[in-house]
């Protein structure tokens, strides 16, 4: 009893031959003679692999026996009356019939269906609406209290009236102002530090007072973009992300799907050789990157039909059809009116800012989480869009989130791969070479900069020890300390782990394994200059405005940044005498034209010399420029050049022969579809022509009109990346 106990039960397999069948014994099922009948070496009697449900009325009782019919559920009687009784109840014996009534009621809006709709013999349609959808959710549990919608498992809290005010909450005020000054007036408000990110109404561009110059504040909780209209309050609650059948629709709805193709193509042949500054090939970032993901993030909406689309991909779709579509009005080969694109650009910018919101609030952490470079990539575009349509209002948000991702998931990481360093070169050169033409900084000086005057912009000792894991928002109101400004020293290397994190290049150390030439063709060496020009000209401004208003200044401070002043001067000029001698083209003689800036650049932010002293940089910059037109092949589908050099030096132009250069440049700029930063470098040179030679005629004692006054005075902020 206890052996055959234990003897494991044989399986049973469908499928066996007749012959094992009959024999009970196990079939291996081996085509067309089972190893079993030829090893116990017997006639294997073949297979019977058919399945009828119905057997034939010519088949004969030897051919039913082999296919082995299976025995019917009902009989042949039941099967008829079943099928008579069905027909019966359909309207007009008909399915189509049906189909149409059910299509017809529930498409009337006068006399909408009211209870249970019955068509059909199995057809019970309840279209009532239901009175519980319409009922006020109550709050419940610790949801209620913190406005945690992240973790609500069915549906939204409920948003507040219009007319309620919450209490004890501080009315954060939002971005959509027509001047971007007032977003750094985040950056020094410290009565809020105590409030909670996930209070209701807190998801603004946060950026909170992270005490500027020399702190180590945290980076804030939570960032997001502004989605409240201008006049209405910020206690609006975001929806949870919606099902990838209601995306698709709303994409239906945002651009016509057949444009998307077009859109693409013109984008790849027409948009990307326009970002170019200069001929470099077909390898540019966004080919790589933006370009395929937004290709594949269209394919799996539209064709696959997939269900897991995260709202960073969809925000780079929407960001790059929006990027294509409102560069077609300028362009050359338009199909269809320049209203249909420019609408079709809004629409599909202000989608890929709601699934940018969306992301930043339920993606950047678990359980949702977004790939790190999709976010990174949306949110490069959206900066890219502001820089194509000129609508530099929203561009501020735009790269203070942009750090905020890249800083608290980027920088973070042990390995750093080849596509997320392409994405950090291009937010770099975002970031610096829009942060040279920013001047709208609430220079008062805080806090923070009273004590970095106190130790002499000396580095102290807390610093030296500073934790990285602690990440903080670079407002380029901070002047980064080093011994004996080692950070100038442009000839020396920087190691590894500095040249992958250093992404605004507050050190000008060269590193070997940058990518900036092969991205931009400039050198990381003059990104990292124009990065130390930017944050001294607005220290420097800083402590102008503190020796103003009587504060206690110290000589010791102001010997320590005349000293850094001057050693940056020598950099920059040797810098322009050592590329003066390249002859390369067309690569040298754009080279040449933004160092010249470069060199004007800091006579203007830092050393503030009348215009006349920098004519002969002036002249640099309009021959170099001239003479990189000219060498571009014909067949180079490359765009103009960059706008920088020549709206630093078209506003130091002073001679009627040199504007007149300098407009023809940008004329022609402007007739090969250039981005809107070319339209508004011509407004803004020439209104400030107008001023300078008013100034002239009148006022020549007084400090003659820059451009950083006229922007001040407009409050605007013109990009050129």
């Amino acid at each position: 009893m206890t052996a055959r106990s234990t003897r494991p039960r044989r399986s049973h397999t469908l499928g066996a031959c007749n012959t094992c069948r009959r024999r009970h014994v196990k079939c291996d099922q081996k085509r067309p003679v089972c190893r079993t009948c030829r090893n116990l070496k017997v006639p294997c009697e073949g297979f019977s692999s058919e399945v009828r449900w119905m057997r034939s009325s010519d088949d004969s009782e030897k051919a039913a026996d082999q296919h082995g019919t299976r025995r019917h559920l009902y009989t042949e009687r039941s099967r008829e009356s079943m099928s008579t009784f069905l027909g019966t109840n359909l309207l007009s014996g008909s399915i189509s019939a049906s189909l149409a009534e059910i299509d017809s009621k529930t498409r009337d809006p006068e006399h909408p269906p009211v209870g249970d709709f019955v068509v059909g013999p199995f057809g019970v349609l309840d279209f009532a609406p239901d009175a519980s959808h319409n009922m006020p959710q109550q709050p419940t549990g610790d949801n209620s209290q913190h406005g945690e919608i992240a973790n609500a498992p069915c549906s939204p809290p409920p948003t507040a009236p219009d007319n309620a005010v919450p209490q004890n909450q501080v009315d954060l005020p939002t971005l959509n102002n027509g001047s971007p000054s007032h977003i750094d007036d985040f950056l020094h408000w410290s009565d809020i530090l105590g409030l909670s990110p996930e209070q209701p109404g807190f998801f603004q561009p946060s950026m909170l007072d992270f005490d500027m110059y020399l702190s180590t504040d945290p980076v804030p909780d939570a960032f997001a973009l502004e989605t409240n209209p201008p006049g209405q309050g910020s206690t609006a609650m975001i929806t949870p992300p919606r099902s990838a059948n209601e995306m698709a629709s709303t994409f239906l709805d945002a651009a016509a799907l057949a444009d998307a193709p077009f859109l693409f193509r013109h984008f790849n042949e027409s948009v990307v050789p326009q970002m170019v500054i200069m001929p470099l090939g077909d390898k540019s970032p966004w080919r790589i990157l933006n370009l395929s993901s937004a290709m594949a993030t269209f394919n799996d909406l539209t064709i696959l039909g997939s269900q897991k689309i995260s709202h960073a991909r969809l925000a780079n779709l929407y960001g790059l059809l929006a990027c294509s579509a409102v560069h077609l009005p300028s362009s050359h080969s338009l199909n269809g009116s320049a209203e249909h694109w420019q609408q079709a650009a809004y629409q599909m910018f202000e989608q890929a800012r709601e699934h940018m919101q969306k992301s930043l609030k339920y993606e950047t952490r678990e359980p949702k989480r977004a790939k790190y470079k999709d976010q990174l990539m949306a949110i490069c575009c959206l900066i890219q869009y502001t820089v194509i349509s000129g609508q530099h209002q929203h561009a501020r948000s735009f790269m203070v989130n942009a750090e905020y991702i890249l800083r608290v998931r980027g920088l973070l990481k042990h390995r750093i791969s080849q596509k997320s360093r392409l994405l950090h070169h291009v937010y770099t050169w975002l970031r610096l070479v829009g942060e040279s033409t920013y001047v709208l900084h609430d220079y008062n000086p805080s806090s923070s900069f009273l004590e970095a005057l106190d130790s002499n912009f000396q580095r102290s000792r807390s610093d030296a020890v500073a934790d990285e894991s602690n990440p903080r928002l670079d407002d380029f109101l901070r002047l980064e300390a080093h011994d004996a400004d080692s950070d100038l020293n442009i000839n020396e290397p920087k190691d590894a782990q500095t040249g992958l994190h250093d992404i605004h290049l507050q050190d000008s150390r060269s590193f070997s394994d940058t990518l900036y030439k092969q991205v931009y063709g400039i050198p990381e060496t003059w990104l990292s200059l124009l990065s130390q020009t930017t944050r001294l000209a607005n220290v420097m401004e800083t402590f102008r405005i503190a020796q103003k208003s009587s504060r206690n200044t110290s000589l010791e401070a102001w010997e320590t940044l005349h000293r850094r002043s001057v050693r940056l001067e020598n950099l920059i000029c040797s810098c322009d005498l050592a590329l003066a001698r390249d002859q390369s083209r067309p690569h040298g003689h754009m080279l040449r034209a933004f160092d010249s800036a470069l060199v004007i650049f800091f006579y203007r932010r830092i050393r503030r010399v009348h215009p006349a002293i920098m004519a002969a940089h002036v002249d640099s910059v309009i021959s170099s420029l001239t003479e990189f037109t000219a060498a571009l092949p014909q067949e180079e589908r490359t765009g103009p050049g960059a706008a920088w050099p020549l709206f630093i030096a078209g506003c130091e132009a002073l001679t009627a022969s040199r504007r007149d250069a300098v407009l023809r440049w940008v004329d022609n700029a402007i007739s090969t579809c250039g981005p809107a930063g070319f339209s508004a470098a011509r407004e803004i040179m020439v209104n400030l022509w107008r001023k300078q030679d008013e100034h002239l005629e009148k006022n020549r004692g007084e400090p003659m009109p820059t451009w950083t006054t006229f922007i001040q005075e407009r409050q605007i902020w013109p990009l050129f990346c």
